[in-house]
């Protein structure tokens, strides 16, 4: 829902940004967040195709936007990303047995 609400509205919302601070305008990166959200996730603005090699059936990824700010699914992405990465490689592991934040 909100994908189709930003892509339906997007020109106006830039526009009506640019209309109210004419001397400094929308600021690039603002613009470019909301202009690869519009695209994230659509087969359409490029795509990758994967083949099973045992039964030969075809599965298209659309490219994602990477965005860090605005996108729900990329930030989500991101977010479970660091997490991993934090259990995994950073964070001591807890004793056996240890029932440190369990409830009991």
């Amino acid at each position: 829902m909100l994908h189709g609400v930003v892509r339906e509205h997007l020109r106006t919302f830039l526009w009506e940004l640019d209309r109210h601070d004419e001397q400094r305008g929308t600021p690039l990166f603002v613009r470019r967040e909301f202009q690869r959200f519009v695209r994230c996730g659509v087969l359409a603005h490029g795509f990758a195709r994967f083949r099973c090699t045992g039964c030969g059936a075809d599965r298209l990824v659309a490219f994602s936007c990477k965005g860090r700010g605005f996108c729900p699914s990329c930030g989500g992405r991101r977010m479970t990303e660091r997490a991993a990465h934090l259990i995994d490689h950073v964070l001591p592991r807890a004793p056996k047995g240890c029932r440190v934040g369990r409830r009991g």
